[in-house]
């Protein structure tokens, strides 16, 4: 009896990285090919940099990308005025201290928006490590250090600023790869679906980034296309058959040399710009797979919609010619047309086994389909049918290596089990706020039960030579850490990093990564104190003398706690600024680290002299908001602490007062609104005693979790009680109502 062989199914989803920009720097070379005089050099495949304004010049005659220009000395003020028409054209301008002195520090700052000191970049990148060395070498080194290229082309420099480019190779003599398409031509039986055919030609034919098309056609087509502008770059071969996979293969190991970038597409396909990525692509032993963008019928690329996205299907395969000559090939295996059903799985499939690396960056690397005809000729029933199938999802072109964490084992530190119940006014409203946080994925409390909140292993990771950003994420210049959940949303910190290539950065021996959303926490200072300075002063008992982001306008609310002997080597916070460390020390975004734990909080009230363990009196503090005012409290509050007994004081706590904090000391009993986006009023209450009783009302549309896991690790009895949606007085009114049936039944708990 016959078996069926179930095939198997691979899911391919890797992003394709820019792992090799290339910096080129322009001073003599020629704008020939060395091997073909007749052949230009196409040098605008690569960014350059120019040491003067004469070769600016010189090399914008041949259309090339000039992305920055190096000026370390001026001999008119002509030069100068050229210097400013210039700079409206090149993205960056390194200049020397002997050339800005020739201005006003505010004339510079008046005219030009992109111009960096050479003398002094260290102090801003310090990731560059030595000193300019007074030299253009040193310099187009330097600009390649701070834009990230992988290679920098025709620039020697001094075994001294080697050491510094271990990710960059340096290369002479050598020139951009050229661009090779392959498909076939034919003419259709159907004008309409002949003229996209034809008009897709014409535009690759148009397009500066293809150095050479290659027809292999069933027929002589040459009257079809010979007078199409840009046709000389084709060459027809006559195969007198459909074009197969073989066909493509036996001819790039025939007839394409070394270093070419081989492009095989189906005839209605076009390209733009993003071939220009292929330059910036280490493509040794890769195959990119690319999904199509529909061309609408109005013919505007600007609304082509890609296809799908699907991953079983792409339309244009690219190569470097290289490592298809580098390989064997049985080309029985490939012998099957283009434009086959399941053609491309197949041949995805095939190249995998040659030990390929494959990807399909289609999102951003744009390849046009236009079939506005939507005649298809091809027969399902000649599916081409494989052992293995292989779906490969559309992705991007990053500019950065993405990590999920740095290279050693980390040590942990754990958050102890905290036990606790979830109480409020009725068992329906437990119920109800039990359900509503599970909805929000952060909290899963269960009602009228123990609950138990712990981390067994929370990662410290290090890092040595890394960036810190504003809101604590990790990087260095060619890396970004992403953590091990960076695919749930919650935990995506990356989409919020303010930060760019030129991000200035402060210099520090060591510095801590606290990794939040977004730079929220630091904008109060309670909310910076309790999620951020709490795990700051929690790492600092394992890592002394390590800094952390202290924002200056907070600096009075640090000098609030005692630090003891700890000398406090801050990092001043600013949005636009990262922080560059011999070694970091922090966590990445992740569940485990994304919660405070008994242990932050006993560490931030190690810093607080004033704090105390227990309740002593009757005092009840108040946080004053829009919804409990101080004349709320004298009026009505008041009036129910004093008729249950006369001995309670009220003390007020204030959002914007630091000093409020002592108003905290030795309380029984806290009263607050909170709910979301409250953080700011409850932010304070860590240093409340343990066993405080703690109100919390929150409206029933708007159900936090948060400082309900605050009181459960800080040691508080609390309540959350749910009030209905009103207005002011309607609330006032309700949060009497909860108060005084409150009062009745848990005014035993009040110590």
């Amino acid at each position: 009896m016959a078996t069926t062989v179930v095939p198997k199914l691979l899911n391919l989803s890797a992003p394709t990285l820019r792992n090799l920009r290339t910096l080129v720097w322009l001073q003599k070379q020629s704008t020939m090919q060395s091997s073909k005089q007749s052949s230009t050099v196409n040098w605008s495949k690569w960014d350059a940099v120019v040491t003067s304004i004469s070769a600016y010049n010189y090399w914008c005659q041949y259309n090339t990308k000039i992305v920055g220009i190096i000026i370390t000395e001026l001999t008119s003020a002509t030069s100068l005025d050229e210097l400013f028409k210039i700079s409206k054209q090149v993205p960056m301008i390194l200049i020397s201290q002997t050339v800005l002195a020739l201005k006003s520090e505010q004339y510079w700052s008046d005219n030009f928006d992109n111009v960096l000191n050479l003398d002094n970049i260290l102090e801003h990148y310090p990731f560059i490590n030595n000193p300019w060395e007074q030299t253009d070498n040193d310099a187009v080194a330097i600009l390649g250090l701070l834009c990230r290229y992988n290679r920098i082309v025709d620039c020697n420099v001094s075994t001294k600023r080697l050491t510094d480019l271990s990710n960059i190779t340096l290369s002479n003599g050598i020139t951009p790869n050229e661009t090779w398409m392959v498909t076939q031509f034919f003419k259709h039986s159907n004008s309409n679906r002949f003229n996209e055919i034809k008009e897709c030609l014409a535009k690759n034919c148009a397009n500066p980034h293809i150095d050479k098309i290659v027809l292999i056609n069933e027929k002589d087509h040459t009257g079809e296309f010979n007078k199409l502008p840009g046709s000389k770059k084709i060459e027809q071969f006559i195969s007198n058959q459909r074009l197969t996979y073989a066909n493509f293969l036996q001819y790039v190991n025939e007839a394409v040399p070394n270093n070419v970038f081989i492009v095989l597409c189906n005839a209605d396909i076009y390209f733009g710009d993003a071939l220009l990525d292929l330059h910036k692509i280490n493509m040794t032993d890769k195959m990119l797979a690319l999904l199509r963008w529909d061309v609408p019928p109005s013919g505007l690329e600007s609304d082509a919609k890609i296809f799908g996205p699907r991953a079983d299907s792409q339309d244009t395969w690219i190569f470097l010619s290289d490592s298809i000559k580098a390989r064997s090939w049985d080309y029985n295996k490939f012998n099957f047309q283009l434009g086959q059903a399941g053609c491309d799985n197949a041949f995805a499939g095939h190249i995998l086994r040659q030990k390929f690396s494959i990807s399909n960056p289609a999102v951003s690397f744009k390849t046009f389909h236009l079939h506005n005809t939507n005649i298809r000729n091809y027969d399902k029933k000649d599916y081409i049918r494989s052992d293995i199938y292989i779906n490969i999802a559309p992705t991007f072109v990053i500019d950065t290596k993405q990590e999920t964490t740095p290279p050693g084992k980390p040590n942990t530190i754990s958050n102890e089990l905290a036990s606790f119940e979830v109480k409020s006014s009725s068992m329906s409203n437990e119920i109800t706020y039990c359900t509503m946080l599970e909805k929000e994925g952060r909290y899963k409390w269960e009602p009228s039960v123990e609950n138990h909140y712990f981390e067994a292993a929370i990662p410290v990771y290090k890092w040595n030579k890394a960036c810190v950003t504003p809101n604590g994420l990790v990087y260095d210049p060619y890396h970004i850490y992403k953590g091990k959940h960076a695919d749930n949303d919650r935990f995506n910190y990356w989409v919020n990093a303010n930060v760019d290539i030129l991000t200035p950065l402060q210099k520090r021996d060591k510095m801590f990564a606290i990794p939040f959303k977004n730079t929220d926490v630091f904008k109060h200072p309670d909310t910076y104190i309790l999620q951020y300075v709490s795990r700051c002063a929690r790492l600092l008992k394992m890592n002394p003398g390590t800094s952390f982001w202290i924002p200056k306008q907070f600096a009075e609310y640090i000098e609030y706690f005692d630090w003891g002997t700890e000398k406090l080597n801050g990092a001043y916070f600013d949005e636009n600024t990262g922080v560059w460390a011999d070694e970091v020390i922090g966590f990445l975004p992740e569940p485990a680290a994304s919660e405070l734990g008994q242990e932050d909080i006993a560490a931030l009230r190690a810093l607080y002299p004033s704090w105390i363990e227990k309740p002593v009196e009757k005092i009840c503090v108040v946080v004053i908001g829009p919804n409990i005012t101080e004349k709320f409290v004298d009026e009505q509050i008041s009036k129910v602490l004093r008729g249950h007994s006369e001995e309670w004081s009220i003390r007020y706590v204030y959002e914007s007062d630091y000093a409020s904090y002592d108003s905290l000391i030795g309380a029984s009993l806290c009263i607050f609104v909170g709910g979301q986006k409250a953080n700011n009023f409850w932010a304070k209450l860590w240093a409340l005693p343990k066993e405080c009783c703690v109100i919390e009302f929150q409206q029933e549309l708007l159900i936090d979790g948060e400082f309900q896991h605050l009181a459960h690790v800080a040691g508080f009895k609390s309540w959350v009680l749910l009030l209905s949606k009103g207005s002011a007085v309607d609330v006032q009114e309700q949060i009497m109502e909860q108060l005084e049936k409150w009062f009745k039944k848990n005014e035993d708990n009040i110590l």
